[in-house]
């Protein structure tokens, strides 16, 4: 360790002044984590050639997950199917706010993820029932055209007129480059995904939602 030089003058204010000015200036980089690099050691943090940061934690370097890896998408209409017993990709419009998480330009029922990971999912529909008989619906996700296995909803509503908003939270793997797609399906069309308008009182309601966060890698 080199030894700081001597102060100019009869006293170390000065001297400490400009010290502290210059350490508020200083920029630490994190050392590149290497091939060699062990998370034997708790607390060891690094920089991985991903582009994170990484710390070791029981015998494994975790990333630090930064702001990104996001999205919060919406479809402002209502949606309904032509035919009974039919599976349907729900149509989304643009992000509200999205990092690393798209919609495929050429079909926006794709959502399109930048990098792997592990992502939380909340999803949300409001449904509208138009008969007073029973009716069912299914909702699910579908990764890169194939069904998820033991994802399904299923919901039943037999009211005229009425409303019913469903939710459920889900996480799933993703790798980069991979799309996912809201799929449903129902047994009768007067079942269906309804966008409300604004009221005096109120505003206007999505039709379905759905939130996306980043977890880790």
């Amino acid at each position: 360790m080199r030894i700081p030089p001597p102060p100019l003058g009869p006293t170390w204010g000065a001297w400490g002044e400009r010290l502290v000015l210059y350490l508020t200036k200083v920029r630490t980089l994190l050392s590149t984590r290497l091939p060699s690099d062990s998370p034997s050691e708790n607390g060891v943090l690094l920089w991985d050639r991903a582009g994170y940061p990484v710390i070791s934690k029981n015998n494994e370097f975790r990333q630090i997950v930064l702001a990104d890896g996001y999205a919060s998408l919406a479809r402002a209409t209502s949606q309904t199917a032509a035919s009974t017993n039919t599976a349907y990709a729900i149509g989304w419009d643009t992000p509200t706010v999205n990092d690393g998480i798209s919609l495929d330009p050429a079909d926006n029922t794709k959502i399109v993820f930048e990098e792997d990971g592990i992502y939380m999912l909340s999803f949300a529909v409001e449904l509208l029932s138009n008969s007073s008989s029973a009716k069912n619906g299914w909702f699910w996700p579908r990764i890169n055209g194939a069904d998820v296995s033991g994802s399904t909803i299923i919901i039943t509503m037999s009211s005229n007129t009425h409303f019913i908003v469903m939710s459920r939270v889900a996480v799933f793997p993703m790798t980069a480059g991979s799309h996912l797609q809201a799929m449903w399906a129902v047994d009768d069309t007067n079942l269906w995904l309804h966008a409300s308008a604004a009221t005096a009182f109120a505003p206007a309601s999505s039709s379905c939602s759905l939130a996306i966060t980043r977890l880790r890698q």
